[in-house]
Formats: C-alpha cells, sequence, structure tokens
C-alpha cells in the first residue's frame, strides 16, 4: 500500500481559498476550582462557574466541514453527536492586507494552531436564529436582567408578550419601545410589566467549543500539517461574557 504524503504549503493554500475567518479565544482554568472534586465554585466572579476564563479573541482562518459518516470516521462514531463539525487548522497561513486579502508573499504563523479542548471558536460569517424568553427586570440564570443568553447578539428579530388569560398578543416595536446593546434589551417606551415574561426571537453567531482534538500525525517530511478538531456547538452558548473577551 502506498503512503500518501500531504503537502503543507498546498493544504494551506487550500484553507486560505476555500476557508472561513473565525474568533478564536484559548481557554484556562480557573483558579477556583476545588482540586479535590474538580468543580468549579459557583458564582466565581472570573469564570462565572464555568471553570474557564478566556484570552481576547484572536481573528483567524481554518477549514470548516460537517461531521460525515464515511469510513474516516468510523472510529470515532461514539464522539460525534449531531451538529458536530471538523476543523482543519494551519500551522502557517499568508499575511492578511489592511482590506482582509492575503498577501501571498510570505506566511506568518496560525496562532490558533495551538488550539486545545475547551476552547472557544465564534463563526463571525454565519448566523443562527433563538427563541427564548426573559423576565422583565429580573436576573435569569446569573445573568443580568433583560440580557439574552447568546451573547453575540446580531439582529433582534420580535419581542412580543402572550396573555394566555386573554389569549391576545403584544408586540414591541424596535427604536419606539425598545433598543439593544449587545445583548441586552433597553427598555424605553411600551413596556411588559416588571417580573413579566416576554418571548425575543433574534439571530446570533453559532458559538462551538472544541470538544476533542483528533490523535492524528503533526508532523511529516520536516512540515506541521493542519491539526484537525472536533467542534461542538451547544444552543445559547457556553460563555459569561464577564469572563471572555468578545472581540
Amino acid at each position: 500500500m502506498s503512503n500518501v504524503q500531504i503537502n503543507g504549503p498546498k493544504f494551506e493554500d487550500l484553507i486560505a481559498r476555500h476557508g472561513r475567518d473565525m474568533l478564536w479565544q484559548e481557554s484556562v482554568r480557573c483558579s477556583c476550582i476545588n482540586l479535590d472534586s474538580g468543580q468549579p465554585k459557583y458564582g466565581c466572579l472570573f469564570c462565572g462557574g464555568t471553570g474557564f476564563v478566556y484570552e481576547p479573541a484572536l481573528t483567524c482562518r481554518a477549514l470548516v466541514q460537517s461531521v460525515t459518516t464515511t469510513k474516516d470516521y468510523l472510529a470515532y462514531a461514539g464522539m460525534f453527536e449531531v451538529g458536530d463539525a471538523l476543523m482543519s487548522v494551519p500551522s502557517n497561513m499568508f499575511r492578511r492586507t489592511p482590506e482582509g486579502g492575503f498577501d501571498r508573499s510570505g506566511r506568518e504563523p496560525v496562532p490558533m494552531f495551538n488550539i486545545g479542548a475547551g476552547d472557544v471558536v465564534t463563526l463571525i460569517d454565519d448566523a443562527v436564529k433563538t427563541s427564548e424568553v426573559l423576565i422583565r427586570g429580573t436576573e435569569l440564570h446569573g445573568r443580568p436582567a433583560d440580557t439574552l443568553l447568546n451573547p453575540k447578539v446580531t439582529q433582534v428579530l420580535s419581542i412580543r408578550m402572550h396573555d394566555p388569560e386573554t389569549v391576545t398578543t403584544t408586540l414591541y416595536m424596535a427604536g419606539e419601545d425598545y433598543e439593544v446593546a449587545g445583548a441586552t434589551i433597553i427598555w424605553a417606551g411600551n413596556q411588559p410589566p416588571e417580573g413579566a415574561q416576554y418571548s425575543v426571537m433574534y439571530m446570533h453567531r453559532p458559538v462551538y467549543t472544541v470538544y476533542a482534538v483528533l490523535p492524528r500525525p503533526r508532523h511529516q517530511n520536516n512540515q506541521d500539517l493542519p491539526r484537525t478538531v472536533v467542534l461542538r456547538y451547544y444552543p445559547g452558548g457556553v460563555l459569561h461574557e464577564h469572563g471572555v473577551d468578545t472581540g
């Protein structure tokens, strides 16, 4: 059987052409973790009880593809779930120009090549739709009042309140009744009563965590080959904004 050799620079060229820009945030275990139980401290001001704090976001480029059922992944069948993705991270990439293109006269190291389990990846060229319920003026699961669960909101599509007793729906108007600051709803005009539940439908950037680094050879013929990791999407995200630089 012939031994297939991969050309690292050509693979990097492929990622430059067909890859996607994304935000990468390296994770660091929070010092609040109990060394006996391995559990983080609930309410920790650094990690928010997640057990991780994150480095500032860096923009990198990588190749993302859906997990398939081909024989290449049969050995890892128990690892994958629906919605998981594989990401190939190059060790080097063409220098970026101020306009966002590539300067093909030279390459530079990709910081994300050191990616590991627990790191966070945000796709900045995509958005997904989510609907959730907030309570007017009330903190929810440690989040500030009227703040959505997914931090990287791109657009609020609608805010409404359903009254099951009168079977009526109140639709609130953007710019008149509320404004959006980051992931927080700022009420101004007509608004739900204090303590009332209301529904928000919005778009946000999909956020993934690195679930595993696949054990594949990284070095071949004195070249660093792209590293492959498994990305797992958690609806609602996994980040506490005070513990993360959102980029």
